[in-house]
């Protein structure tokens, strides 16, 4: 894999796992105070990891455009340095990256000035909703056009596995930590939980759709599913996320139950979490390296 492949690789990782934490701590912020927590007590830590998610996405999206910059050109990641700033004012693809490296600046600089009222709110969705769509239309769903059942599915489920992800992420890395879990009172975390697992199956339900269709819809047939390299990456993808998908299975009717009873079923639905968020990372590594790859049906 040579150098201009593992920049487009990492730079898409980067920028979907930024989005994924994004999204997932705008979520949690409700589900906290849901609790009756005050948020000024959580929202300077969660700003900073927002802050680090956000500056993430905006360099892998600008760093996406070079590597899309050496693809289109047929050269190395030099050669197309002295072509990125035609590639991005020129072309329908470049316009987009553009929007979307902007969108996650902006969203930087919210969180930077540490507004935490409902106006922020409000632009960090729509900041949310327009990357989402732009990413969407970046990728392969975008090759048939804007207004397009495939781009709208893609759009969907771009969102929904960064919803997920997110839920996940944020609730087995930052809500759920140990000095929070101490803190708790035996019960305490019912309503955050419930919640953010009713988010969960939600995104599932909607990852499981659009998923289905963008696959039947790229792949084509069976054959190319088993013996294309794309097909082959996107098995490693759906086994990743049903192994995930049994995890929330077990965290919904066995974890949230003993959550509600002691500080150690809140423990143990911490580590069921974390287990999730590893396989969800590597769903989206695997995502990151099928934008790489052409789908069987477009060749």
């Amino acid at each position: 894999m040579d150098a201009v492949s593992l920049l487009q690789i990492g730079s898409a990782f980067l920028l979907n796992a930024g989005f994924a934490w994004l999204v997932g701590s705008w979520f949690a912020r409700y589900w906290i105070g849901a609790n009756g927590t005050r948020r000024d007590s959580f929202e300077p830590a969660l700003r900073k990891l927002d802050l680090l998610a956000s500056g993430l996405s905006a360099v892998g999206s600008a760093t996406a455009l070079l590597a899309a910059t050496a693809v289109m050109g047929g050269v190395g990641l030099r050669e197309a340095c002295p072509m990125f700033w035609m590639m991005v004012s020129s072309t329908d693809y470049g316009h987009a990256g553009s929007i979307a490296t902007l969108a996650m600046t902006i969203l930087f600089c919210i969180r930077w000035m540490g507004s935490a009222g409902r106006s922020s709110d409000i632009a960090v969705a729509l900041t949310l909703t327009t990357f989402a769509v732009t990413r969407a239309s970046m990728g392969h769903a975008g090759e048939e056009g804007f207004w397009t059942i495939a781009l709208a599915a893609e759009a969907v489920h771009f969102s929904a596995i960064g919803l997920w992800t997110g839920a996940v992420l944020v609730s087995a890395w930052f809500a759920l930590s140990e000095m929070r879990i101490a803190a708790f009172e035996i019960g305490a975390a019912d309503r955050y939980l419930d919640l953010m697992s009713q988010a969960a199956m939600v995104a599932v339900i909607g990852i499981v759709v659009t998923g289905t269709f963008s696959a039947w819809h790229r792949v084509g047939t069976s054959n190319h599913l088993f013996h294309t390299s794309y097909g082959m990456t996107l098995l490693v993808k759906v086994s990743l996320v049903l192994m995930a998908i049994a995890l929330g299975g077990y965290n919904k009717f066995f974890g949230l139950p003993f959550a509600s009873r002691s500080h150690a079923g809140v423990r143990l639905v911490r580590v069921a979490l974390r287990i999730e968020s590893i396989l969800l990372l590597g769903a989206l590594f695997a995502a990151a390296i099928l934008t790489s790859q052409q789908p069987p049906a477009a060749i």
